[in-house]
């Protein structure tokens, strides 16, 4: 019976900690607001995460165990507020929350801005910039500026990339078109009125074949130089 209770406490804070909002009643009842706040913490989630977890059980009229919750909290930070995990959240171009207490925050803050120091490169900009992605200002002034060229290299050959596939989708849309066209101008019972309606689609879109073409080719000429 005591395992089977277990199982259900372990099955209560897990979907509190997923945040279900079909969390039964018994659920709430046996749950361990403790190992519920350890796991929150070792995971760098603030204590204000608490309201969230008890608001489900709320509903159902139990009051969660806030204090145990904050002891558990307190005790997962002493994992999560280490030099390793600061640098680990730094080097993945993640804002610091300011969760750890005082005495273990000198160690993280270490940690975080030598990794913010390894994000914040040009090299990493670059990346980021040609996979299209938003700029965020997450870089301290020292290291901006490097990381912002970076950016705005790889941004300017998404963009480049970008145009061209456009430009080359058109191309093959247009030929789609023209050989439809085609195809139809020598298909039998057409009146002359018809196939000159043909001819002259044809024409406009050999133009706008043609411009494309010589977009795509200035395009081609022009391509910008890959960071090395």
């Amino acid at each position: 019976m005591k395992n089977y209770t277990g199982l259900i406490s372990l099955v209560a804070i897990l979907l509190l900690i997923a945040g279900c909002a079909s969390i039964s009643k018994e659920d709430c009842m046996l749950t361990d607001w403790y190992e519920i706040g350890r796991l929150d913490g070792r995971q760098g989630k603030p204590r204000t995460a608490f309201h969230g977890r008890a608001k489900a059980c709320l509903e159902h009229g139990i009051n969660a165990d806030r204090q145990a919750y904050y002891s558990g909290h307190d005790l997962g930070l002493k994992y999560y507020c280490t030099e390793q995990k600061g640098f680990e959240l730094g080097q993945k171009g993640l804002p610091y929350k300011s969760v750890c207490p005082i005495n273990l925050e000198a160690d993280f803050r270490a940690g975080y801005d030598r990794g913010m120091q390894s994000y914040c490169s040009e090299r990493k900009g670059f990346e980021l910039g040609r996979q299209g992605k938003t700029y965020r200002y997450v870089c301290p002034p020292e290291f901006e500026p490097e990381f912002r060229a970076g950016y705005d290299k790889g941004r300017e050959i998404y963009e480049y990339e970008s145009r061209v596939a456009s430009l080359q989708n058109q191309l093959h849309h247009i030929e789609n078109k023209i050989n439809k066209k085609e195809k139809k101008l020598y298909a039998a019972n057409l009146s002359d009125v018809q196939r000159s309606k043909i001819r002259s689609d044809l024409r406009e879109l050999d133009l706008e074949y043609r411009e494309v073409s010589r977009e795509l080719k200035y395009m081609e000429d022009h391509s910008p130089e890959v960071f090395e």
